[in-house]
């Protein structure tokens, strides 16, 4: 059996709560997400020094996660009040 994904069918939509942008960069705590793609973990260190260097934020985690895969519970609880945001793992 053959299964066709027709693109005109409209879904329904769910709405995602953002939180706010904060307001200055100077000082935030980051978490790096890497996705484990070849390259991403040499991108992010790339990223994270230039942060580092240039709004003085501090790379508070690092977490390693499975190319499609969420993130575990336990890594999200590791995040929680640790990090003022995340950047997640890029590659190839």
């Amino acid at each position: 059996m053959l299964d066709i994904l027709d693109p005109t069918i409209s879904t329904a939509r769910e709405d995602i709560p953002y939180v706010p942008r904060p307001g200055k960069l100077e000082g935030l705590r980051v978490a790096i997400i890497d996705n484990t793609r070849k390259n991403a973990d040499a991108v992010l260190q790339k990223l994270a020094e230039k942060l580092e260097r240039t709004y003085r934020m501090k790379v508070e985690v690092v977490v390693r996660k499975h190319q499609r895969a969420p993130l575990a519970d336990a890594q999200l609880a590791e995040l929680k009040g640790k990090v003022d945001f995340a950047i997640a793992g890029v590659g190839d």
